[in-house]
């Protein structure tokens, strides 16, 4: 089971990247998720004439949909914690899409893409 995260890019790309970058260290630093093996993995678009890449979106691999809810219980404590600030979008891939899904979207989260997407957005 997967969740990706993304942000919107235009030209608030700068801010979308903050705001995913500070929620996969939220992630990465909670001691509970770590240790049941939760694995956050990150996709770079290249900016050119900028230092820097933009974080597009990054995942967190979740062995089943109990960690998967673990991962949606941090998500809100973060978002509660940043006042709603920014916009973040979800994908839910594998096993309770639904439930996860609507974990995310009772704490403001939108929905992004299909499940069912590739990473290039083509259907698999």
């Amino acid at each position: 089971m997967e969740i990706r995260f993304s942000a919107p890019q235009g030209e608030a790309g700068e801010v979308g990247d903050k705001e995913l970058r500070l929620l996969r260290d939220w992630l990465e630093e909670d001691d509970q998720l770590r240790s049941a093996g939760v694995r956050i993995e990150g996709a770079y678009q290249d900016r050119p004439g900028a230092m820097g890449d933009l974080l597009e979106w990054f995942g967190v691999a979740c062995g089943a949909a109990s960690l998967a809810i673990e991962v949606t219980h941090s998500v809100r404590g973060w978002w509660r914690s940043r006042g709603h600030e920014g916009e973040l979008t979800f994908v839910v891939r594998g096993e309770d899409v639904e439930r996860i899904g609507g974990l995310l979207r009772d704490i403001g989260l939108r929905e992004g893409g299909r499940a069912d997407e590739g990473d290039d957005g083509d259907p698999r």
